[in-house]
């Protein structure tokens, strides 16, 4: 989810308009609506961020980290495999010391 999204949902969960989060962050309404138009996540600076972060009562690392929907760790099938052995290795371990 980008930053646009992020402070899409936010607005929407506050019922808030781009006007209404421009007068609450003193952003003018024309500057923030650009910004929010772009594709571009360089629009941002981080003095804007702040401001945005701030009236939502969250962090401006939650507004740039970027999660997908599957946000899962991605790994390899020699990787699966290795980590089978180390696994099936310690349980082996575990068991012979405690016979």
């Amino acid at each position: 989810m980008n930053i646009t999204t992020k402070i899409h949902e936010l607005r929407e969960q506050k019922g808030w308009s781009v006007a209404k989060l421009a007068r609450e962050t003193n952003i003018p309404t024309v500057s923030l609506r650009v910004m929010l138009s772009r594709e571009d996540q360089n629009s941002y600076n981080v003095k804007v961020l702040s401001k945005i972060a701030n009236v939502f009562g969250v962090s401006v690392s939650y507004l740039t980290q970027n999660l997908e929907e599957d946000s899962t760790p991605k790994i390899s099938e020699n990787q699966k495999r290795e980590l089978l052995e180390v696994i099936n290795g310690a349980i082996e371990n575990y068991f012979k010391i405690n016979k």
